[in-house]
């Protein structure tokens, strides 16, 4: 009984993914949803199978965009999490600015950083930034937050630095 349950788990969500398909497929054949706005899955795969090359040309530039982001979103997050789990006074000052941009759509991010910095490679590894900045900013903050207070004093009564506490303690907490 236990390894049907197991097989059952396994084909569930394959199962409710054809019925999805099918439905799509049906919808496209009997012309509910005009084919420029979504056309049928078999003419995504005809399409993905004859634009192939095109798509792999692109990716490239897509993976470089996105690591750049991540990586600069990664780096600032990580620098102003440590600034403001050092100082409080840059927590107050910080952290409801950080709080308010979160209110603003990425939708209406977009079109402004394309305004200011044009069409090429840079608007895009801000969005990415901006986007990934945020969270990861947080995550870190609220993990170096976390650390037991009783650890951090046992470690500054051995004469631990703050530089040791940091990595010792806040950081693989984070």
């Amino acid at each position: 009984m236990k390894k049907f349950q197991n097989i059952t788990d396994k084909i569930a969500p394959s199962i409710i993914i054809v019925i999805l398909l099918i439905i799509w497929q049906t919808l496209s054949m009997i012309n509910i949803i005009p084919k420029f706005m979504l056309p049928s899955p078999f003419e995504v795969v005809r399409a993905f199978i004859s634009d192939f090359p095109l798509l792999m040309e692109h990716t490239e530039v897509t993976l470089i965009e996105a690591f750049l982001g991540l990586g600069l979103g990664i780096i600032l997050g990580f620098a102003v999490a440590v600034i403001m789990d050092r100082f409080e006074y840059a927590y107050k000052m910080i952290y409801p600015v950080l709080v308010i941009t979160q209110t603003i759509p990425t939708v209406a991010i977009a079109p402004l950083l394309v305004l200011w910095m044009g069409y090429g490679i840079l608007p895009k590894i801000m969005l990415i930034l901006l986007t990934s900045f945020f969270p990861i900013t947080i995550g870190l903050l609220d993990g170096f937050r976390s650390v037991d207070k009783d650890m951090l004093n046992l470690l500054k009564t051995m004469g631990a630095t703050s530089f040791q506490n940091f990595i010792h303690l806040k950081l693989p907490s984070s």
